[in-house]
């Protein structure tokens, strides 16, 4: 997959112009889920500027700050709070945020009451207990991908438990999932436009260390009143202090899950939606590091095999940018995700050869504060949002089970009975 950009969006005969339609109608421009949770209307009023507390406030956070600062010129939301545990930084985002309240803790920053939302975009071993924290103070979430770090599948169950429970919306920060389109193509896939899905195909690539182009603002900075260490690690394992896992923690395991849940998680999340996909029955993970000195791997491929289909081939590499389309390969057709759009196209099963294709452009593919406006939305209206949480659980499993399949190198099963991951 990659950018978006104009396509058409009409078939050209009139039998494909009936299904369009009845599949868009079907499906509509709504999310996947229904609606869900407590009236925010009740809560805070429907006319109510909504509250937006950061927790985390490093690069990411930065281009969530100033999406945020836009959709506060037009009313809709008001930065209030910011937490970080690296005071410099902290200081910095408050003053981006126009004076917003500094915390050094994330339970501080959930107890103040002009916090509505919270946006979660720290290491990724801290998303979950943030997340589980964030929902049980009664929060609206979003949280940027991956949903949790690589081992913490068990908590990714929580945060969705504790959502349901609480009535909470919680939106994942795969902006790929930014369409309106997906809705109606997953539609069209259930009613069979391609037959029965049984191969898929998507990567992601790029050329250059991402983890060691990270900024080290301060080379000198160490642990003290303005770096909480300790805070920092979570239930990692403790290690002694060094800068570089403080400012480039993407290069290592304890933090971050390399190629599988930095890159892979956007490309994959479209195709699992759009299939509707549940657990994979089992998952083979693989690469390696064949150029950059880091922990985490510069080479990354995973193969997910769901019961009755699909097999789900996913590739990245670090190494050379050249790509390949998103495929999804069904008995009577194939559906291709590209720069342009989606296209579909059906085979006769009568006579196997393909009929007239069906396009649609994308509407938003990529764009992170459409993710937002999506959010703010649904934060009024209780709807579950573009990327929801049911969605970002089931995407973590074979993420994590291909991480942990390559480095024990050994297949990895999926438990449905307990709905957890197994070594074979």
């Amino acid at each position: 997959m990659t950018r978006p950009q104009e396509s058409s969006d009409n078939p050209s005969d009139s039998t494909r112009r009936s299904f369009l339609r009845t599949a868009a109608a079907t499906a509509g421009a709504a999310a996947f889920a229904p609606k869900f949770g407590v009236s925010a209307q009740e809560e805070t009023g429907v006319n109510k500027q909504i509250g937006v507390g950061f927790i985390g406030t490093g690069g990411r956070a930065g281009a969530h700050m100033n999406i945020v600062n836009k959709l506060r010129e037009e009313g809709l939301v008001r930065p209030v709070a910011v937490c970080d545990v690296y005071r410099p930084r902290l200081e910095a985002a408050s003053k981006k945020c126009g004076g917003a309240k500094m915390y050094d803790a994330h339970e501080e920053l959930l107890e103040d009451p002009n916090v509505d939302v919270v946006c979660i975009a720290t290491p990724d071993r801290l998303h979950a207990p943030q997340a589980i924290d964030a929902i049980n103070a009664g929060k609206d979430v979003y949280c940027e991908k991956p949903l949790t770090h690589w081992d913490q599948f068990d908590l990714a169950k929580k945060i969705e438990v504790a959502a349901k429970e609480k009535g909470r919306i919680v939106q994942v920060g795969t902006q790929y999932m930014a369409d309106e389109n997906y809705a109606k193509v997953s539609q069209m896939i259930k009613d069979g436009i391609i037959g029965k899905p049984v191969h898929c195909q998507l990567g992601y690539f790029r050329r250059g260390d991402w983890g060691e182009r990270m900024h080290i603002p301060d080379p000198n900075a160490k642990p003290g009143p303005d770096l909480d260490w300790k805070r920092f690690l979570g239930d990692a394992p403790s290690v002694p202090y060094s800068v570089s896992r403080f400012f480039q923690w993407r290069l290592f395991w304890d933090y971050a899950g390399g190629p599988a849940t930095d890159l892979l998680v956007h490309v994959f999340t479209p195709v699992f939606c759009l299939l509707d996909l549940d657990y994979p029955e089992r998952v083979l993970g693989g690469g390696g590091n064949f150029q950059y000195d880091r922990e985490v791997p510069d080479q990354c491929n995973i193969i997910a095999d769901y019961k009755d289909g699909p097999s789900v081939v996913m590739m990245n590499s670090l190494s050379n940018y050249t790509g390949i389309e998103t495929k999804i390969r069904g008995t009577n057709g194939i559906i291709i995700l590209t720069g342009e759009g989606i296209r579909i196209v059906p085979i006769d099963p009568k006579t196997n050869k393909e009929t007239d294709e069906i396009h649609f452009k994308w509407n938003g593919m990529g764009d992170t504060a459409k993710l937002w406006r999506n959010l703010l939305d649904c934060v009024k209206t209780r709807e579950q949002p573009f990327s929801p949480i049911s969605a970002a659980v089931r995407v973590q499993a074979p993420l994590s089970m291909g991480i942990i399949g390559d480095r024990e190198n050994k297949v990895v099963k999926f438990n449905f009975d307990t709905e957890s991951i197994e070594l074979s």
